[in-house]
């Protein structure tokens, strides 16, 4: 067994305890104060790391908005083109009267008359210069235009504006013809 003799003043003895307590809060405030200090300098690094990836975000954001900006200018070309194909489309499906009128004479005419020119007016009046061979031809031209069921509807009137023949025994014919 060990026996302790204090052989020093009391006044000794509780300023050490006070150094030590002291010594102990020194100790418990400067590990606080460096757990704050890093907390405090983590937080600025996230806060940094965020700002960092928002500004990428945003750079982001905004290269995808000029591009949609950009397809909309494309899109309203597209459209625009689009309008114009669907109005080439309807006159194409739907010819013109003109058009009609002059399908139907070439049809209606024989292939015996040798036509030399064929002109419709925005009318569809249709004028036509040709020769035959023999009056037969003319007949059957004048009778095709007139009386066939087909120009029944569309043919209104026919009328020969002019006819010769000259001393090699050709027809020199015009045609003019009205549609209903």
């Amino acid at each position: 067994m060990k026996i302790a003799i204090n052989l020093l003043p009391e006044e000794y003895k509780i300023a050490e305890v006070k150094r030590a307590k002291f010594y102990k809060t020194q100790t418990i405030g400067v590990t606080i104060t460096a757990l704050l200090v890093f907390l405090s300098s983590l937080t600025i690094a996230l806060r940094i790391l965020q700002s960092h990836n928002l500004k990428q975000i945003q750079n982001k954001v905004s290269a995808t908005e000029q591009k949609i900006t950009d397809f909309k200018d494309v899109q309203g070309s597209l459209l625009l083109l689009k309008d114009r194909l669907t109005a080439i489309n309807q006159y194409l499906d739907n010819p013109s009267q003109q058009v009609k009128m002059y399908n139907l004479v070439a049809e209606l005419l024989p292939k015996s008359i040798s036509i030399s020119a064929i002109s419709v007016s925005s009318s569809g009046e249709i004028l036509v210069l040709g020769a035959a061979k023999d009056g037969g031809a003319v007949d059957k031209a004048i009778e095709d235009l007139t009386l066939s069921e087909v120009s029944k509807d569309k043919i209104g009137q026919v009328s020969v504006d002019g006819i010769s023949r000259g001393k090699e025994g050709i027809y020199r014919l015009t045609f003019k013809i009205k549609p209903r």
